[in-house]
């Protein structure tokens, strides 16, 4: 690909992701209220609002305010612009490695959205499992940032081969 094309490609890819995260963000803040869980499909996948200070599954949720500014904030921000830096310099990436990179960044600057939006706090509503066996509640933008690294973890161990 050429550098134009992988910028387009992630560009596109990353506002997709934005988008999306934003409307279902939107729509689940009408329907659902703080206090109240949605069960669909037998429980399997529950729906219920969260503001999140941490980051996926509340990880560093515990952590005081100007630390957790300083890495989900600032931190997350310096990830996302090195990854936007190696989009654009490096000419070995393939479709896939541009794709992942794209849903990561899409999702991070989604989640970096509703930090600024809501006082460094994340929106998250799904909840998914079997029982007592469950994620955490997460979000859009996170599904965007665990496939987009599952991706580029599994495309590098293709070339390794």
């Amino acid at each position: 690909m050429t550098t134009k094309q992988r910028l387009v490609t992630a560009l596109l890819g990353a506002l997709a992701w934005i988008i999306i995260d934003q409307l279902t963000k939107v729509l689940f803040k009408q329907i659902l209220t703080p206090s109240h869980v949605m069960s669909l499909f037998a429980g399997c996948l529950l729906l219920l609002p969260v503001y999140n200070h941490g980051a996926f599954l509340s990880l560093g949720a515990g952590m005081s305010e100007a630390t957790r500014d300083i890495i989900f904030t600032y931190g997350v921000l310096a990830i996302l612009m090195g990854l936007a830096g190696w989009l654009a310099r490096s000419s070995r990436l393939g479709r896939v490695d541009v794709i992942a990179i794209a849903c990561i960044l899409g999702g991070g600057f989604s989640n970096l959205l509703d930090r600024y939006v809501y006082d460094g706090r994340v929106f998250d509503f799904l909840n998914v499992g079997i029982g007592q066996l469950r994620t955490g509640v997460f979000n859009v933008a996170d599904i965007g940032i665990t496939l987009g690294v599952a991706l580029l973890l599994l495309g590098s161990m293709g070339r390794r081969s």
